[in-house]
């Protein structure tokens, strides 16, 4: 009788530098002798005398009276060298060739961990990549139980279900690894020239807690109440040990007992996280469970004592869940970034809200609005910042976050720390976006920014002459928001401070620059998130581009050619209606709207603003008589005030009529303001 752990194969990569440990179960007392042995990865021939090579671990222990064994072998530096390893008793002999040493990561969290390559990349691309013979796999069953283990444990496992290894050079069994965590080893194994493994442990839909030890869980008592609160929480008497992994997996501690701590031989270097999209309502409580998590996997696989284990954290992607506000998925990000900096652990932060957020050509099974497409790259950005945080290589520690706040005069700036080579904006066309800031009434506005020197930014608005705070992508749909490293690596979503405030969605239809927003319609049409337009026409008819070359500032203006309606009427609109945009439209401290116009023709046309507010959805209110607009090829400022127009904390349509006899000409749009003062 002899028996290691289940992912003891031939073909491992184990954690360099450091002792791993050989355990299992042999008779009862009876010496367990464990040899390791190394040859040149190039069959070269070596001198007898070269210690380096042949055996190089030689060592007996005996199993105790219950038949268990445990032994630490040192580790040696990573190479390309293959070694064998082989543990033996007097009557059986188990030996393990092809074992690597190099570089072992951790990859958990849920669906968008584990979606899997084939999900995001063609056959073609697949049969490219998974071109590399040192970077190998570790699977285990994807629920944590199978046939061998039925149900959850209630106590920690002694092996996890069904482990292989798998070698990165084999297209098809790479296409069911996790993209992000393929990526990420494909990467690093390029810039480290050494062999690297990653351990799969993700699972759609889990909760943080049961990635927690439950003496964890038990420990804390927001923990546990928040388990019981969510009705999860169970003893060791009512435990589920039913086959129903869709319900038992939420039991406290349940995939931690499967699927982590049975890996307590595997030492690992760090951990990829990306887990939250089942708690995201809860950000209080993760920022205790997540820091305990980080507890309990630092002893499984690094528990030399010393907080070591690091942690690579990815915030959420932007997606609309149906919530209350436009900034609670923005609350929750932000708790992460709270948690990274109390982590004693190396730990880096890695947002991903500047990538696409196309989801259609994924297959069925995955083909939502929640599972971005986009996975790769973030395999690539984890990789980079794991060089720069743990490899002493030229790369960001993390992304860049904002480190000081230096207000001069009505301007604010802005210092970031991990700026790497400096700061640019993604889009070079059009402006900085995603900045608002706040004078004393808390009123955040949108703000202008621009970057100094690649390494600070100025943000201002011309209205707030006392600027008090300052936020950036402080929103769930913050996708189009632009500062980013040379590195690639988009800046942390922040707010300078938390003292209550009026914040303010993003809204980008005000700079006039594009046609379609990503957004979801209606909470109960998920299945139609996606680009849709930014703009309507009520009355009459036209066409509507975005002219790059005439416009006031930014990127472009909007080119309106209309033929009105039987009134000599056309009139255009930004949609204010789509879920993700979390309506109705607050101009509750609003109280002028002015709009940028310019009459090609100089046919006399005739402008104003209508808004429908309050409970009434669609009839709409003039807020002044129209005016008309100079017969000039200039830009025209026009300005509407809107102090009389009630519920304007409910608008709901916001709406640019044009009056023009002739019934049909053309106009420019450009930069819509929202003012807060009179002027």
């Amino acid at each position: 009788m002899l028996r290691l752990p289940s992912f003891f194969q031939s073909g491992m990569i184990l954690q360099q530098q450091v002792p791993f440990k050989v355990r299992g179960i042999a008779k009862p007392s009876v010496p367990v002798r464990i040899q390791l042995r190394r040859e040149p990865f190039d069959n070269r021939p070596v001198s007898p005398l070269d210690q380096q090579y042949g055996l190089v671990f030689d060592v007996e222990v005996e199993a105790d009276a219950s038949g268990l064994f445990e032994m630490a072998v040192p580790a040696p530096e990573a190479s390309f060298d293959p070694h064998e390893l082989t543990v033996q008793t007097p009557s059986k002999s188990i030996r393990l060739t092809d074992v690597l040493f190099g570089e072992v990561w951790i990859t958990g969290g849920q669906s968008n961990m584990q979606m899997p390559l084939s999900a995001v990349q063609s056959q073609s691309e697949i049969e490219t990549m998974a071109n590399l013979f040192y970077v190998r796999v570790l699977t285990q069953s994807l629920t944590g139980i199978g046939r061998k283990m039925p149900h959850y444990q209630y106590h920690p496992a002694d092996d996890i279900c069904e482990a292989q290894w798998l070698r990165g050079d084999q297209p098809e069994d790479m296409a069911d690894i996790s993209a992000i965590a393929f990526s990420f080893a494909r990467s690093l194994h390029l810039s480290l020239q050494i062999p690297v493994a990653v351990v799969e442990t993700a699972l759609g839909g889990s909760c943080i807690h049961a990635w927690i030890s439950r003496q964890s869980i038990d420990a804390d008592e927001q923990l546990r109440q928040h388990v019981i609160d969510m009705g999860f929480y169970r003893s060791e008497n009512d435990w589920d040990l039913s086959r129903d992994w869709e319900n038992a997996q939420y039991q406290p501690a349940a995939l931690y007992n499967n699927k982590i701590a049975p890996l307590r031989a595997m030492i690992a270097k760090g951990v990829l996280w990306y887990q939250g999209e089942s708690d995201y309502q809860y950000p209080e409580y993760y920022k205790t469970a997540l820091p305990a998590l980080v507890s309990d996997w630092q002893s499984v696989f690094r528990p030399s004592g010393s907080r070591d284990l690091a942690f690579l954290i990815v915030q959420l992607a932007p997606y609309y869940y149906g919530h209350r506000h436009f900034y609670q998925l923005a609350e929750f990000n932000e708790m992460l970034t709270s948690v990274k900096h109390q982590l004693n652990n190396p730990s880096a932060l890695i947002p991903v809200y500047d990538l696409p957020l196309d989801y259609e050509n994924a297959p069925e099974e995955w083909r939502h609005p929640l599972h971005p497409t986009a996975k790769t790259v973030i395999g690539q950005r984890l990789a980079k910042t794991a060089c720069g945080l743990l490899y002493q290589q030229k790369a960001p520690l993390s992304a860049p976050e904002c480190s000081n706040i230096e207000i001069v005069g009505n301007k604010m700036l802005l210092t970031f720390s991990h700026v790497g080579e400096g700061l640019r904006q993604k889009d070079q066309d059009g402006r900085l976006r995603g900045f608002t800031i706040c004078g004393p009434d808390r009123v955040f506005l949108e703000a202008e920014a621009r970057i100094l020197y690649g390494v600070r930014v100025m943000v201002w608005n011309d209205q707030i002459d006392d600027p008090q705070a300052v936020a950036y992508a402080f929103s769930d749909m913050n996708q189009e928001s632009n500062l980013i490293s040379r590195d690639n690596l988009p800046v942390v979503p922040f707010r300078s401070d938390r003292f209550q405030a009026h914040y303010q969605a993003p809204i980008e239809w005000l700079h006039c620059e594009s046609l379609n927003i990503w957004c979801s319609p209606k909470l109960e049409q998920m299945h139609q998130t996606g680009w849709h337009p930014r703009w309507r026409i009520d009355r009459g008819a036209g066409d509507l581009v975005v002219e790059w070359a005439n416009k006031t500032e930014g990127a472009g203006s909007l080119h309106f050619t209309y033929q009105t309606d039987e009134q000599n009427q056309v009139s255009l609109e930004p949609v204010l209606t789509y879920a993700s945009q979390f309506p109705p439209l607050n101009l509750s401290h609003i109280t002028h709207i002015s709009v940028n116009l310019f009459n090609p023709n100089q046919q006399m046309k005739r402008v104003s603003i209508a808004l429908a507010a309050g409970s009434d959805k669609q009839t709409l209110q003039d807020v002044q008589k129209p005016v008309v607009l100079v017969s000039a090829l200039r830009w025209q400022t026009i300005t509407f005030p809107i102090t009389h127009i009630e519920s304007k904390d409910q608008v709901h349509r916001l709406v640019l009529v044009i009056e023009d006899r002739k019934g049909k000409g053309d106009l420019y749009i450009d930069q819509f303001e929202l003012i807060c003062r009179d002027g």
